[in-house]
Order: C-alpha cells, then structure tokens, then sequence
C-alpha cells in the first residue's frame, strides 16, 4: 500500500468516527421517541402520541362542567411530570393518609407540553372551587427550549379513549451509556434552542403565574425529577440560569419555589433516561410529593376535614 493511501485512509478515520458518533446520537433520538410510544401499560392498553394531551384538556373541561367541593391540585409540565406520579386516585389517597384532607389530584401533564399551553387552554379553562386549587407548575430545562408556537388550526380535545398515563417502564431503561450520550446530545442539540428561547419562556411563565393568581388560584413553581448520577454538573449552567430565574419570580409573585430532588434519593434506576421516572421512583416521587401537598394545604388554609 503506497504511503499516499495510509495518508488518505488515516485522515478519513477521524470523519468516520465523528459520524458514527452523529449517528449514535441521533440514534439515541429516534429511540427515545420510539420507547415513548411503544410501551405497553399494565392494563393491556398502548400509550399513544398526543393522547396525554387530550387527556389533561378532558380533565379540565369536565371539572369546569362540574365543579367540585373539595380542593383540587393540578400538576402541570411535559412528560416527565406526567411519568412522576403512580395515579391520581393514589396521589389524592397519600395527601388524605398523610394528613391533608379530601382533595382531587391530577396530573396533567403531556408531551412537549408548553408554558403557553398552561395558560390556554389549561389554567384559562379551570374552574373556581371555593375550596380552593393548588397549581404545580412542573420546572425542567425541556420546559425552556420551545419557541412561540406557530399560528395553527385550533381543535379541541380528542375523542375519549382509554387513557395510558405512563409511557415508561422499569422493564426496559436505557443503559446507563445511552443515559451519558443522551446527555451530550441535548447539550449539542437542545442547549441552542434552550439559549434561543429561555427569555421568551420565562415571560411566558411569569404570565403563566399572574394567570393563576388572577383566577383565585395558588401557583406554586415545583422541579420536577432529574436523574442527577447521571448528569452531574453537565447541566449546571443551565440550571443555574432559570433557577435564579423561578427564585425572583417566586419572591416577586410571593409563592413558593420548591425543590425536592436531593431529598427523595433517587437514584439512576428509577429513570427511563435523565427525566422519566419508572416505577420505584414513582413511588419515592409520589409520597415527597404528596408532602409536599399537605404542607401546602395548610399553608393556603385548605387542610380542614
């Protein structure tokens, strides 16, 4: 072999490589997305794109149909907050056993799900229960990356259907090398869009909160789960500029800002990936949670019998 050869097929090995490790990642993408929508719910039915969605305008529709009488604490965010909690009916148990009272729970959040999203149709769409609601507006860095939305055709909620919650099983987790790339991809590939759109979202969210105050309602900004043996400090940055973001929104709106994760000792084996929860810390997840709820219950005047 000439030495002109060598010299051509050793300059090549580096541009292989670095597609290979483009395709790994984008890879890593697809199978993300794919996982999402194929995993099979304990109750034989399949979870399905934009069904999470419909379920959370569905669920406010029909309690501004129906009002209830006893007081209502809503999760709002994208998938991860939808993944966190076991159900609703258990979620609204743990707060009674815990020491609450009798409330309603659900966790509506979905997919992708926006700021702007939470505003209308969400919190525009609830209704006033004179016992009072609670808004849990879910924080992560996902929650950060999406521009102002595209004029649309508006349409309302899909037909009902048997409604899948969790998209994510401990039966199948990525491994913990898929975990690492997934982490180097969002810094390639999400953190530009996160740069791009942080101002955008925090307006939208100080909107967001001014929504809910106006309508009686008390928003509380919450993090949601993040699989921090995983990520490390990879994201530091980032987190660091929200935070101190949701923190001045919380002293200038006087509303709490809660962070919990350290203190529910998770750990990698209770996430799909970075942000999605499978079963056991569902369950570590649920109880900080529902704590969390008694304590605001009381807080609000909301903790009678």
């Amino acid at each position: 072999m000439s030495r002109r050869s060598c010299t051509l097929r050793a300059a090549t090995l580096p541009v292989v490589a670095a597609l290979l490790v483009a395709a790994v990642l984008v890879g890593m993408q697809w199978l993300h997305i794919g996982r999402a929508h194929a995993t099979t719910a304990q109750n034989g039915a399949s979870a399905r794109s934009g069904d999470d969605w419909a379920h959370a305008q569905q669920v406010v529709a029909a309690l501004k149909a129906k009002p209830p009488k006893v007081p209502v604490v809503y999760l709002l965010g994208g998938s991860a907050a939808r993944e966190c909690t076991i159900s609703d009916a258990s979620w609204a148990a743990q707060v009674k056993r815990l020491g609450g009272k009798s409330v309603l729970t659900y966790d509506i959040g979905s997919s992708d799900q926006t700021y702007a999203q939470d505003i209308s149709p969400l919190v525009a769409g609830m209704p006033d229960v004179k016992a009072g609601s609670i808004v849990l507006i879910g924080l992560n860095l996902g929650r950060y990356t999406s521009g102002p939305p595209k004029p649309a055709t508006a349409s309302g909620a899909a037909a009902a259907r048997t409604y899948v919650q969790h998209h994510y099983s401990v039966k199948h987790i990525l491994t913990v090398a898929q975990k690492k790339a997934w982490v180097q991809h969002w810094l390639s590939a999400r953190y530009p869009l996160f740069k791009k759109h942080f101002d955008y979202n925090a307006t939208i969210l100080e909107r967001l909160v001014r929504a809910c105050q106006l309508k009686g309602l008390h928003p509380v900004l919450l993090e949601l789960p993040r699989n921090d043996q995983i990520i490390g400090h990879a994201f530091d940055k980032p987190r660091a500029k929200y935070v101190a973001d949701c923190r001045k929104l919380a002293k200038d709106y006087a509303i709490p800002y809660v962070d919990f994760v350290a203190k529910a000792h998770l750990v990698n084996g209770d996430f799909y990936d970075v942000n999605h929860l499978v079963e056991p810390g569902r369950v570590k997840w649920q109880k900080r949670l529902s704590q969390q709820v008694v304590q605001l219950l009381k807080q609000y005047g909301m903790a009678g019998n």
